[in-house]
């Protein structure tokens, strides 16, 4: 398997947002219209992209640029940043409506701020000769992932599209009063990855038979996820049953939705009549399992602690018989086993935490017809197809069904399989301009309730008080 791509994210300061005055949750920025550029706009030089660095896989972008220069005749310059430099710099950028980046990565968290000041697309998507270098077919991209990354109703930046699972269909967008202000690039979704080398062993399949009466198998519902993981807790080899991401950050609230989802819950935590869905009976329950998990002792210590990084340390040392995380894990050197993948566990229901990046045009470039052909020529399938040599998480299905077929590690085809379904299923955030300070007021409740510090249902009503404060400050109440 290739070797993995691990990051670590610090929950964003509240400047990065308000950097930007006009960027707020009651103003909406200038860009207006179905966005559009001259077809025959003359070729420039060289575009200059903004771009992170681990966290949307700059590598394989990177990799694609010679290629891009042969297809173009133009050099593209990608400015690489981790996530918080990142962070400021996009929104500095749009504040000061400087044309130096023709191409702009988004992360989902800001789009919602953000998509005043992005160019919509779907006068572009609708001109032939603007989409002469690539075939951008919206209707390949994974629906809820094109959705929820991608489709906006710019004057009222809360609201998601009625119909998330149905085929992208631009007329539908444009029709119901959105646009499109990106191209989904690298989709990232909770997987459960496991030891199936233990799962395998017939040793642990007899025992498992004995104790429980029913065949050792990957758990697909909650009940089993637990009982899986008390079983594989075993001190005697010093090993635990699986992991938990408890520490205050944006971990702690992405397990925390995915298993609000799974009871049935709103996965997006707040509605987009801004309901505190999170505060719900299905809350109290998942909080509930969670911290359940904790209290049977079958985490490793310091979980309360734990972030991504921690959680795949855990599992790729042998610590853990499974885990959940965002992208394909490899053992350490001397841990002789196999990885396999799985869906996340489901419950009455299923909905997967995921967020996606996209690329999208600088309004304010001027080079946007060049720079909106270079989007669809990175975003296309044979290019994000070409990109899973260094792991990209592709956007379309038609990528999903070829790469499977054409990974030669089993492991890592098991990943897009499961990755592919993940996305497919998953729910993401709620679309708020304030969206990481809520996160990390939901994350404070989730540590509460997994330390034992509070119980669930007390330490989600606390975080309730929170965030209506926070969206009463951000004008949306």
């Amino acid at each position: 398997m290739a070797i993995r791509k691990r990051w670590s994210r610090a929950v964003a300061v509240a400047a990065a947002i308000t950097v930007v005055g006009g960027m707020s949750a009651c103003t909406p920025g200038t860009s207006g219209g179905s966005g559009g550029a001259n077809a025959d706009a003359a070729k420039p030089k060289e575009l200059h992209m903004l771009y992170a660095t681990a966290e949307a896989d700059a590598a394989a972008v990177q990799a694609l640029v010679p290629q891009f220069k042969d297809k173009f005749g133009i050099d593209l310059t990608i400015d690489t940043q981790p996530y918080d430099a990142l962070q400021q710099k996009v929104f500095s950028e749009f504040a000061s409506s400087s044309s130096f980046y023709d191409i702009v990565i988004v992360d989902t968290p800001w789009a919602p701020a953000l998509v005043g000041k992005l160019e919509p697309l779907s006068g572009y998507l609708d001109d032939p000769k603007l989409n002469d270098m690539a075939k951008t077919d919206v209707g390949d991209f994974i629906p809820k992932v094109f959705y929820d990354t991608a489709v906006y109703d710019k004057s009222d930046p809360v609201k998601h599209f009625a119909d998330v699972t149905a085929a992208p269909d631009l007329g539908a967008i444009t029709g119901a009063g959105f646009d499109v202000y990106g191209l989904p690039l690298q989709a990232n979704a909770l997987v459960m990855a496991y030891r199936k080398d233990l799962f395998d062993d017939p040793a642990q399949q007899a025992a498992y038979q004995a104790k429980y009466g029913k065949p050792l198998a990957v758990p697909t519902t909650l009940e089993d996820y637990q009982q899986v993981s008390e079983f594989f807790t075993q001190p005697d080899k010093n090993l635990f049953g699986t992991t938990v991401m408890a520490g205050v950050g944006d971990w702690a609230t992405d397990d925390f939705k995915s298993l609000l989802a799974a009871q049935g819950g709103n996965g997006a935590l707040i509605g987009d009549d801004l309901g505190l869905d999170f505060n719900s009976p299905e809350g109290v329950q998942a909080l509930t399992y969670y911290r359940g998990l904790i209290a049977a002792g079958v985490v490793p210590p310091g979980s309360t602690a734990a972030s991504w990084d921690e959680a795949a340390s855990s599992f790729d040392s042998g610590l853990t018989a499974m885990t959940q995380n965002y992208h394909a894990l490899a053992l350490d050197s001397g841990v002789n086993g196999t990885i396999g993948y799985a869906p996340v566990p489901k419950g009455v229901s299923t909905g997967p935490h995921f967020g996606t990046w996209m690329l999208s045009v600088n309004p304010n470039s001027a080079n946007k017809a060049w720079a909106y052909r270079a989007i669809t020529w990175l975003t296309a399938s044979d290019q994000q197809l070409a990109m899973t040599a260094d792991q990209l998480h592709p956007s379309r299905t038609s990528v999903y069904d070829q790469v499977e077929s054409q990974t030669a590690d089993p492991a890592e085809a098991d990943f897009y399989r499961v990755l592919g379904q993940s996305l497919a299923e998953g729910v993401g955030r709620a679309r708020l301009s304030n969206y990481t300070e809520i996160s990390h007021a939901i994350a404070v409740a989730v540590n509460e309730a997994a330390s034992g510090a509070k119980s669930p249902d007390q330490a989600l009503k606390d975080a309730a008080t929170e965030v209506d404060r926070l969206l009463s400050q951000a004008g949306y109440k």
